[in-house]
């Protein structure tokens, strides 16, 4: 198993908030869109493997490979569950374009971190719902490779393409 060297959004993610599988064509429960829910990021070692076709109920926080046992976190300044997106934009950089991104994610103070892989971005307020899985997925960002910090502040730096882009 290994986080991999690439990023990717879950594909069963557009599909759920799209309502497609859902009865009545319902929304995930709780889900009011990225811009209002609360997205969190959670950072994982190299134990993960991540699967952008893993099925919908392998999604979410603390389901398939994305189990706590798997997640890197600190009891105070990162913990587990991992850290709330601030200053999140939904915007249309160019034609075709759909990005999502917020602001830089720092750990709240002092925090020894090692082997940090990547981050898995999820929406904390989708709590479920019919077919659904409660904090379920959105994407997963590899970091290039082994991060780690010792008594400093870890902090996640988004690319300026944003967290992720689709083209339409």
């Amino acid at each position: 198993m290994a986080f991999g060297t690439s990023s990717a959004i879950f594909r069963e993610w557009p599909k759920a908030v799209m309502g497609a599988g859902q009865t009545a064509a319902v929304l995930p429960a709780g889900y009011a869109g990225l811009g209002a829910d609360t997205v969190k990021g959670a950072l994982f070692g190299n134990s993960v493997t991540p699967d952008k076709d893993a099925a919908l109920t392998s999604t979410g926080f603390n389901t398939g490979t994305w189990t706590t046992g798997n997640e890197i976190s600190d009891a105070t300044n990162w913990v587990s569950g991992g850290r709330a997106l601030a200053s999140k934009t939904l915007t249309t950089p160019s034609t075709g374009v759909f990005m999502f991104d917020a602001a830089d994610l720092a750990g709240g103070g002092n925090v020894t971190l090692s082997a940090v892989y990547g981050i898995f971005h999820y929406d904390d307020t989708v709590t479920a719902g019919t077919g659904g899985v409660a904090d379920q997925g959105i994407c997963y960002n590899y970091l290039g490779g082994s991060q780690s910090v010792t008594a400093g502040s870890f902090t996640v730096v988004y690319n300026s393409n944003g967290i992720f882009r689709i083209t339409v």
